[in-house]
């Protein structure tokens, strides 16, 4: 039973770790937990929890002018806070600040500018209680059950206009100017040294003040995590999404939406009691998107650190 505890112990801390997803302006960049930075496994009560990440995402989509493509290149650093005030239940808040970087690139291959912003993003708010756990003392594993609600909130800037006084594109905006709620059921199974989760969730976006609304969602996932010491572990999981195309004024929008399955490899150590750094990139291997799009890999890094 102490090997499980530790075990138990570590992932409460490395589960937690995992950042959730900043209001990503982009209708198919990431996959998976939306809410992964509220932890995967219930922490004791009173446990707090700190982390700074830094993530890196990239896309490209057709154009508003015909032949050409607008490639969107994304760096957030997220100050993620979580806490489990009874048994059971974990609230987490997410804050993040970012940079996006809009490039419209010409048929002959040239590029130019089309934005540059960097700001506080779109915030997010969520919780998810354990409803069920159930031990085997004799086969030592742990099995739970979990609901999550979050939401994203408007707290980005989503009015920035370029120099001409032309509106910046929705998806070079520092914020989506929309709510983002999502509901979801996930399942964990826990051993000594390894364990496994699946999950689904559902993630709508409401319409911002300017009649855009990003793409509803379908978002699931499927890992392993494998513990050879106590100072290392490793995962790998498989997310998905399914999102619908945006909208804009009821009309669906081109190039937007689209099935995304992505393999994420991650490894987190232990550097100090209490503290883990982790690096893990979510790399998509199969895609369905609408119309032109390319999506690169989601790249994030950073440490957390752990109040008993």
């Amino acid at each position: 039973m102490k090997v499980l505890a530790r075990v138990a112990a570590f992932v409460t801390a490395t589960s937690l770790a995992l950042a959730a997803s900043p209001a990503l302006a982009c209708s198919v960049c990431g996959c998976g937990d939306p809410l992964v930075g509220v932890g995967q496994v219930a922490g004791p009560a009173g446990q707090l929890g700190l982390e700074l990440d830094g993530q890196w995402l990239s896309q490209k989509a057709g154009g508003d002018v015909p032949d050409t493509t607008d490639i969107l290149n994304q760096y957030s650093v997220l100050l993620t806070a979580s806490y489990t005030p009874v048994a059971n239940l974990n609230l987490v808040v997410t804050m993040p600040w970012v940079w996006k970087n809009m490039q419209m690139e010409m048929p002959d291959g040239s590029r130019m500018t089309s934005s540059n912003l960097n700001g506080f993003g779109d915030m997010q708010f969520g919780l998810r209680w354990f409803f069920w756990d159930d031990t085997d003392v004799g086969n030592r594993t742990h099995q739970t059950l979990s609901v999550s609600a979050s939401t994203f909130a408007p707290t980005g800037k989503n009015s920035a206009v370029q120099a001409d006084g032309e509106r910046v594109d929705e998806h070079g905006q520092i914020g989506t100017g929309g709510w983002g709620p999502s509901v979801g059921l996930f399942y964990r199974i826990q051993g000594d040294v390894w364990s496994g989760y699946a999950g689904l969730w559902g993630l709508y976006r409401s319409v911002n003040s300017y009649g855009y609304r990003f793409g509803s969602a379908a978002l699931w996932t499927v890992a392993g995590q494998y513990q050879p010491l106590d100072w290392l572990a490793v995962a790998l999981a498989v997310d998905g999404r399914a999102a619908g195309s945006d909208v804009q004024d009821g009309a669906a929008v081109d190039n937007t939406g689209g099935f995304v399955l992505a393999a994420v490899p991650a490894v987190y150590v232990n550097v100090f009691p209490g503290g883990w750094l982790l690096a893990k990139a979510q790399l998509p291997f199969a895609t369905k998107l609408n119309g032109i799009q390319t999506i690169g890999p989601v790249i994030t890094a950073g440490l957390r650190y752990e109040l008993f």
